[in-house]
């Protein structure tokens, strides 16, 4: 799959390139180093995501989510979108955990107002609709886990785990289905062409590839061009 992405990247570049698309061409490069470098972006994620919790700011914890929803996790297996779901959740009760120990109840009722569509007739939000009213919180399941600091940071490293793994697992476009394709198609021909041209040499073919190597590499078309001819064909169609 990252040969057929490195391949795409290589040839949209190309393109851009030849077309003199330069503004194009430098923001693609910017996007794909920037899109490579996935540590950086987990590791600010999981920060401004702390942050957004301990300022009870609603509004960008839903917007961060919601941004890494649209652009990894639905690409992503129903078991694991399940997943990410439950990790969304757990931010968002750590949010509804400090408003309670700031005693900001409005806060708590601007989170479920915008997250009805989710809370609401959900069995797993039921019981945090009385949780801003319950003294004794803390002290009660399924809440009290939220207070302990060792359950936080065991919660971090396992979210910068799964998001590790989800930014390495990029959603299956067409444009990739076509490229694996081809490039296993091109495959097996090129292996089929060698084991053909194999059973055709004889003990002096042999003794004369020892003696003077074929780069075998170098006479082979590579996927590359095959893709580009592959075009000009389609453009003269």
């Amino acid at each position: 799959m990252s040969h057929a992405h490195d391949l795409i990247e290589s040839l949209v570049k190309e393109y851009l390139a030849q077309r003199a698309f330069s503004q194009s061409f430098n923001a693609f490069t910017d996007e794909i180093a920037k899109a490579k470098d996935g540590k950086l972006q987990i590791d600010k994620f999981i920060e401004e995501m702390f942050d957004a919790i301990e300022k009870t700011d609603v509004d960008r914890l839903c917007c961060m989510w919601e941004t890494w929803q649209s652009k990894v996790f639905n690409s992503l297996s129903r078991e694991s979108i399940k997943i990410a779901n439950q990790y969304e959740a757990n931010a968002y009760r750590m949010l509804l955990v400090k408003c309670v120990q700031n005693n900001d109840l409005a806060t708590c009722n601007k989170f479920f107002n915008k997250m009805s569509s989710v809370t609401l007739n959900n069995p797993q939000w039921t019981e945090w609709y009385t949780f801003p009213y319950n003294p004794h919180a803390r002290e009660m399941e399924p809440f009290k886990r939220y207070y302990d600091k060792q359950w936080r940071e065991v919660f971090a490293i396992s979210l910068h785990n799964f998001l590790s793994i989800s930014l390495a697992s990029p959603s299956y476009s067409s444009l990739s289905a076509i490229v694996e394709t081809l490039s296993r198609e091109y495959t097996e021909m090129s292996s089929s062409r060698l084991e053909f041209d194999e059973e055709l040499m004889d003990d002096f073919a042999v003794i004369a590839q020892c003696t003077s190597p074929i780069k075998v590499a170098q006479s082979k078309t590579s996927l590359k061009s095959l893709f580009k001819s592959f075009g000009k064909k389609q453009q003269s169609d």
